[in-house]
C-alpha cells in the first residue's frame, strides 16, 4: 500500500471518530427489571453519560417519576407508563443521585434510586 493511500485512509479514520461526541466511546448501558411490583437492582451506580433501561418483566402495568427534574425525566403530574413486556430508556448527563418511583405500586415500596457517577469515579 502506498503511503499516500495509507495516509488517506487514517485521514478518513480520524474523520469518523470526530463525528462521535468525547466521553461516548465509555457509555455503558445498563438494564432495571420491573418484577413483582420491585425495581431490581434497587440501587444502580453508573458514569456519567451512561443509558439505564427499564423494562417491564411483570404481569401488570408499571410506570416511571422521579422526584427531581432534569431533561428526559418523566414527573409525577405525567409518569413514564410502560406496559407489559416494554421498555424505558434515559441517559444520565450530570453527577447525582435521582430516586425514582412507580407511582402505582410505590406504596408496596417500588422505588429505586440511580447514583450517577462523574468519569472521574465521584458524585458532584
Amino acid at each position: 500500500m502506498s503511503i499516500k493511500k495509507s495516509v488517506n485512509i487514517s485521514l478518513a479514520f480520524l474523520m469518523l471518530f470526530s463525528l462521535f461526541p468525547a466521553g461516548q466511546a465509555n457509555a455503558a448501558e445498563h438494564k432495571v427489571s420491573m418484577k413483582d411490583w420491585l425495581f431490581n437492582p434497587k440501587v444502580l451506580t453508573v458514569k456519567v453519560g451512561d443509558t439505564v433501561t427499564w423494562v417491564n418483566d411483570d404481569d401488570t402495568m408499571h410506570n416511571i417519576y422521579f422526584e427531581d427534574k432534569f431533561p428526559g425525566a418523566p414527573q409525577i403530574d405525567e409518569p413514564e407508563k410502560i406496559r407489559l413486556r416494554k421498555k424505558f430508556s434515559l441517559t444520565f448527563e450530570k453527577a447525582g443521585e435521582y430516586d425514582y418511583f412507580c407511582r402505582n405500586h410505590q406504596d408496596y415500596d417500588m422505588v429505586g434510586k440511580i447514583i450517577v457517577k462523574s468519569k472521574q469515579g465521584g458524585t458532584p
